[in-house]
């Protein structure tokens, strides 16, 4: 796997003071309390024997040796791309929007890739608690930061994390708790799967991070960055709800709304990340990675900015993290989906401030968002 970044990267200088703390959650004193992360109508004995499936495949995978893991992740991943024809043209047309001067070979050459990486990710999500819990913080994450987001670091100022599905981004959790963003919530959507959703929810804890059902976010994010607290979210998916339509890669994009409300209801600092996986390892032997803070958004620098306005500054630092590392983006989701053909065709009416769009927290993707 090539996971060297692309050019045009933002220079970034490694953070090293905090490589000897161990990663664990602490005793965290949680200021908001939320609803449980979960959804009981998805609790029955045909649920419970997909969660044991699902846990059976990613532990037998993870045990495998090396080689064998390897292919059973290409053999999936082939079978995936030959069995889901609308994800695999999907990723074609998404990559050609983030990359014009790609080749129809070199597109096709990162959709393989694509498929591959999905694999990967549904494996480390399994086994990172396992691999670095415990462990210091400099053996598992090379740490770039820009200025701005260093100075964040232990401020007592509650900031919004924002990232997309790229790189390792359910391996993110500890390294960015343990660099110093606790206490952490995150943003999600409980899967269809009420023991998949409490495992999750138990995972992530154990990782330092709470998670914060979409529903009653509004209520509860601004309580917790009030609280000092910080809040992630996913930001690069296509919302099922109440779009707004902006600009990502030059294409009209459908936007979450009601994340764009919660962004400028808060008025904290918008802090992007990415966690990759280390320049020259496998993240499923050494479980090390590259976690970036690129850039920070200051409140001010959205004042009077409207929605599209806001989606659009946003979309700007997602576009540069997708771009840093092509191998390692989950291409697959219809980016494009229902969006119009030209920006002249879109409509950006309100339709109100509730947050029952897709803002969703690190908690779990599938090709079919």
């Amino acid at each position: 796997m090539d996971n060297s970044p692309a050019d045009g990267a933002v220079p970034l200088e490694r953070f090293t003071a905090h490589d000897d703390r161990i990663i664990e959650p602490g005793d965290l004193d949680w200021p908001v309390e939320v609803p449980p992360f979960r959804d009981e109508r998805f609790r029955s004995l045909w649920h419970k024997v997909q969660y044991f499936a699902l846990r059976g495949a990613q532990g037998g995978a993870l045990a495998l040796p090396r080689p064998l893991r390897s292919g059973v992740v290409r053999s999936l991943a082939a079978l995936g791309r030959v069995c889901d024809r609308r994800h695999t043209e999907a990723a074609r047309t998404f990559i050609s929007a983030a990359f014009p001067e790609y080749s129809a070979a070199e597109v096709q050459g990162v959709v393989k890739e694509a498929w591959r990486h999905l694999m990967r990710v549904a494996l480390v999500s399994e086994g990172v608690s396992k691999h670095v819990m415990g462990r210091r913080l400099g053996d598992h994450y090379d740490i770039y930061m820009d200025p701005a987001a260093r100075e964040l670091l232990g401020s007592g100022q509650g900031v919004m994390l924002i990232t997309g599905h790229v790189g390792h981004w359910e391996a993110s959790c500890p390294g960015v708790t343990t660099v110093g963003f606790r206490p952490a919530y995150a943003i999600g959507k409980a899967p269809r799967n009420d023991y998949v959703a409490q495992h999750i929810q138990r995972m992530r804890e154990g990782q330092g991070m709470r998670l914060i059902p979409r529903k009653g976010a509004m209520q509860a994010v601004p309580q917790a960055i009030r609280g000092g607290s910080n809040v992630g979210m996913l930001m690069d998916h296509r919302p099922r709800q109440k779009p707004l339509i902006a600009p990502f890669f030059g294409r009209p994009a459908g936007c979450d709304r009601s994340a764009g409300v919660l962004i400028r209801r808060v008025k904290a600092p918008l802090v992007f990340y990415g966690c990759y996986g280390a320049p020259g390892t496998d993240p499923l032997r050494d479980w090390r990675f590259e976690l970036r803070f690129p850039r920070v958004i200051h409140p001010e620098e959205l004042s009077g900015l409207g929605p599209v306005e806001v989606a659009t500054r946003v979309n700007r630092e997602l576009e540069a993290l997708i771009r840093y590392r092509p191998n390692e983006v989950f291409w697959l989701h219809d980016r494009f989906r229902d969006a119009p053909a030209t920006f002249e065709k879109a409509s950006n009416e309100p339709k109100g401030e509730s947050l029952s769009g897709s803002a969703q927290g690190a908690a779990s993707a599938s090709p079919g968002d």
